[in-house]
């Protein structure tokens, strides 16, 4: 696996002319890929927000995060077909058939969301409140997502969910690392997967890049191919306080991931 690196190092030497035309190649081909994340995204949304008051939750819900996953996996194809991409996720084959797990990997880029949301056909997420409302986001509305406008209500229908047998992906920092390192966990998830009585999967994500991290915009192009392995931990079951279970669920992670603790 390559050694993560930072964004567009300094100084880079001029290419060479044999290096032209795959650098031209690989640019019309991510330029290509974004224009085609755009309309899969916006197409389906467009199509998914009247839909989701048309339809009743217990049939909107199941479509719309099938249709998600789904357009997750043509994407990540097309990325791969373009050589783009090099993705090692076959460690994550079994979520496909997981009901009622937390689902929590670390969180390097927005990229993390499609590689883990691909495998997981029934996953719920928690969104920023009033985003549900926009039909730019009508996929994630049909969906179910949970808006995080208050506490204790997300709380409880995310464990609503978790019992109904859907799964939540949720990243215990909360934020994309902006170094690299593994952040602080908030105890959020823990608390829901307490009340829902139900595991957390630990999912762990690296990449030689930098890509849609902290800063980094979706249209800045880096250097390609971009590598990204997944793999899963032990499941555990909180006990005791969230906050104790968090932080002691932590080290675990840069362990795994060979990262030191920010």
């Amino acid at each position: 696996m390559p050694t993560p690196h930072s964004a567009a190092p300094p100084g880079r030497p001029p290419l060479s002319r044999a290096d032209r035309p795959r650098r031209m190649r690989d640019t019309l081909a991510f330029y290509g890929v974004l224009a085609a994340l755009g309309g899969v995204f916006l197409g389906w949304s467009l199509l998914a927000f009247p839909l989701s008051f048309v339809l009743p939750p217990r049939l909107g819900r199941p479509i719309g995060r099938r249709a998600i996953s789904a357009g997750f996996r043509f994407l990540l194809r097309l990325m791969q077909h373009a050589d783009l991409v090099r993705l090692d996720l076959t460690a994550l084959e079994p979520l496909r058939e997981a009901r009622g797990l937390v689902v929590a990997p670390n969180h390097l880029s927005l990229i993390d969301v499609m590689l883990v949301a691909s495998h997981l056909p029934d996953a719920v997420c928690i969104m920023k409140a009033g985003l549900e409302r926009k039909p730019a986001l009508g996929g994630a509305r049909m969906a179910g997502y949970i808006p995080n406008d208050a506490g204790l209500p997300v709380i409880r229908r995310a464990a609503e969910e978790l019992r109904a047998g859907a799964n939540l992906l949720v990243f215990p920092e909360g934020t994309r690392s902006s170094d690299g390192c593994i952040g602080p966990f908030h105890p959020g998830f823990a608390l829901i997967a307490r009340r829902a009585g139900v595991p957390v999967q630990p999912v762990f994500i690296e990449s030689n890049t930098r890509y849609l991290g902290k800063g980094w915009p979706i249209w800045r192009r880096p250097d390609f191919p971009l590598h990204y392995r997944a793999w899963l931990g032990e499941r555990v079951t909180v006990q005791g306080s969230a906050e104790a279970f968090a932080a002691n669920l932590r080290p675990r992670y840069a362990a795994a991931l060979g990262k030191a603790l920010r």
